[in-house]
């Protein structure tokens, strides 16, 4: 045989060998689980490099947010009884190491919710999700992941700060290039960050009366008797039931003022003609078709049974809140990082009058000053931890002034205008709630 017939057998045969290797990896698990691939549906392929699935998963972050019992009983058993006396239901799929396979173009968004405090700068990633929008589907994943999941930031291990949270106050770059992994996602195109004022506003905005206790219960870690787990998978399931719920108003007849006043009310890279242009895409799609439209899994996959509560019921969140004031009432707990507080120490509407009052001193002399007290309050939206909306307007309005007369005196027209804008806007919003 000659050496370019034995090259091309080789060859051949290296090609037949590799193609064995490829579906075993891919095809084997999906036909013992009883997956069909159907061109016309997502597939699930389970991801079968356990070594590289457990260096993601750390087992003493495993330990310090589930209990073994915990984790026992929630793998084995799945109960629809509620210890809460609340009523949920079991996702036993969302904690899977599996990922669904699409092809067509995917639109990546971070969702950062930040704790940063009231009239500071400094924020750590206190929620952590990526919205990951499949515009040739029609589908949008929403991947959840915990706060406290481990991450190498260079920092002994002994300081307890290699962590997700702390990634995100060491710069944006980083942060998305470790979500985008864990999510198992090629690249974060987009990000949304709001703080506690903002997503105030935004559960405002989405009907409820009470967005305090909503964003209490979608924080707590401990008051409902779970972990990090249940509460970034509560948020994640807050964000899908909105999606469902609230997508359609977005191209009715008040869609136009909705997105830029919910634009204004955030900090975000999306512009306007985006958002408009991916809202459109997914509505000439039809979605949302039903249920499965939106999905929420949670990463590093950790096998549990996710209660799954209603939130748009106003019941469930008061039985919910109850629950957790019962917690700090019986623990004397109070816990900043993971939401335990049932009233903050301090009244927002005083400490912000006290700001404009001497903004107002300073506003004849001194325009940086008067940025430089109130700049941070307009980036928060602070005025929308004030319930007494009277206060709330005027407020807002005082430092809206303030700010653009600091501007204008600096000859800084732009920024004048932009606070003004956003002031507008986040005005008309609130003219067409949600309900």
């Amino acid at each position: 045989m000659s050496d370019s017939s034995k090259k091309s057998r080789f060859i051949g045969i290296l090609i037949i060998v590799t193609i064995i290797i490829v579906f075993g990896i891919f095809f084997i698990p999906d036909i013992f689980n009883g997956s069909h691939n159907n061109d016309s549906v997502p597939v699930d392929s389970t991801i079968t490099n356990k070594r590289d699935t457990a260096k993601r998963i750390d087992t003493n972050f495993l330990k310090a947010i589930v209990s073994d019992e915990d984790t026992n009983e929630r793998i084995i058993r799945v109960s629809e009884k509620s210890d809460l006396g609340v009523e949920y239901q079991i996702d036993d799929k969302a904690g899977k190491s599996v990922r669904r396979v699409f092809t067509g173009r995917r639109i990546n968004i971070a969702v950062i919710g930040v704790d940063a405090r009231l009239g500071t700068r400094s924020k750590r990633a206190d929620a952590n999700h990526v919205i990951s929008i499949l515009i040739d589907q029609g589908i949008v994943e929403i991947t959840s992941l915990p706060r406290d999941t481990p991450v190498d930031i260079g920092m002994p291990d002994t300081s307890g700060q290699n962590k997700l949270t702390i990634l995100y106050a060491k710069g944006q770059k980083g942060y998305f290039e470790e979500v985008a992994r864990m999510a198992g996602l090629d690249r974060i195109h987009y990000y949304v960050e709001l703080g506690f004022s903002q997503a105030m506003g935004i559960i405002e905005l989405l009907g409820f009366k009470d967005p305090h206790s909503t964003l209490q219960v979608l924080r707590s870690r401990k008051g409902l008797g779970g972990d990090d787990y249940q509460r970034c998978y509560n948020q994640g399931q807050f964000i899908r039931q909105m999606l469902l719920k609230h997508f359609g108003k977005l191209t009715g007849f008040f869609g136009d003022i909705l997105l830029r006043g919910g634009l204004a009310l955030i900090n975000t890279n999306i512009t306007y003609d985006k958002a408009k242009d991916i809202i459109n895409k997914l509505n000439n799609k039809g979605f949302p078709k039903n249920d499965t439209s939106v999905t929420v899994k949670v990463r590093p996959p950790i096998m549990l049974n996710y209660k799954v509560y209603d939130f748009s019921n106003q019941e469930i969140i008061t039985q919910l809140e109850k629950r957790i004031e019962r917690f700090n009432e019986n623990n004397g707990e109070i816990d900043t990082t993971t939401g335990e507080v049932v009233h903050t120490s301090y009244k927002v509407a005083p400490r912000l009058w006290n700001a404009i009052k001497q903004s107002i001193k300073d506003t004849a002399r001194n325009s940086l000053r008067v940025i430089g007290n109130l700049r941070t309050y307009f980036d928060q939206r602070a005025w929308l931890q004030v319930s007494d909306k009277n206060d709330r307007e005027k407020i807002r309005e005082q430092i809206c002034i303030l700010l653009m007369s600091a501007y204008t005196k600096m000859k800084k027209p732009t920024q004048a205008d932009e606070v003004r804008a956003l002031i507008d806007a986040e005005k008309k919003v609130f003219s067409v709630p949600l309900q």
